[in-house]
């Protein structure tokens, strides 16, 4: 599906180019997120709002899920039609965890490079305009070593040469549904937002 030079930076130039503010994804707002079009197979990127609506919801949710757990996702009836047709990868190049006393902390590769995290979209159509809206959320594993100090979940970090099997129509990749290395992740305290 992709080229070896584009699987390792996978298309993350348009990512780059967005200043590092507007790279800050916040729920409920439009991000930049990879995906296969269930037409062509083909790999393309858009704008998908994050917090997951699917597509049997017969009104938008009070609450839409941004986070969905590994352990689960092939079972809960809100995303396993998702997970076997509609992955998809979203670009970071970090994210923020709160430790049990409230810290922030940020949480990014050890060379600064952007990752990919595992995620799953839906097409809805809202029943008060009639257009269809795409939603995403995020997958979550057991925090690995290094993170589990400060929560006991983190984000799906895929590496970059598997990216195209978890967009590909294979019904159940979950074995890629795994801690990152903590060798590979640094974590920085944060300063309180005030």
């Amino acid at each position: 599906m992709f080229a070896r030079n584009e699987s390792e930076s996978f298309g993350f130039q348009r990512f780059r180019s967005v200043s590092p503010m507007d790279r800050q994804g916040r729920p409920n707002e439009p991000q930049l997120v990879y995906r296969r079009d269930p037409e062509t197979g083909l790999p393309v990127e858009g704008l998908l709002r994050w917090g997951l609506i699917p597509h049997f919801c017969e009104k938008r949710p009070d609450l839409a899920p941004i986070h969905v757990r590994a352990e689960t996702i092939a079972e809960k009836e809100w995303f396993r039609d998702a997970y076997r047709r509609r992955r998809c990868v979203v670009p970071m190049d970090s994210f923020f965890q709160k430790d049990t006393g409230g810290k922030r902390y940020g949480i990014s590769r050890r060379d600064g490079q952007p990752f990919g995290v595992a995620g799953i979209w839906e097409n809805w159509r809202n029943p008060l305009t009639g257009k269809w809206e795409r939603t995403f959320a995020v997958v979550t594993v057991p925090a690995n070593e290094l993170v589990a100090q400060i929560h006991d979940r983190m984000l799906a970090i895929l590496p970059s040469d598997r990216f195209a099997r978890w967009l590909s129509d294979e019904a159940d990749p979950r074995e890629l549904l795994v801690p990152f290395p903590a060798d590979g992740l640094a974590v920085s305290p944060q300063r309180s937002r005030r």
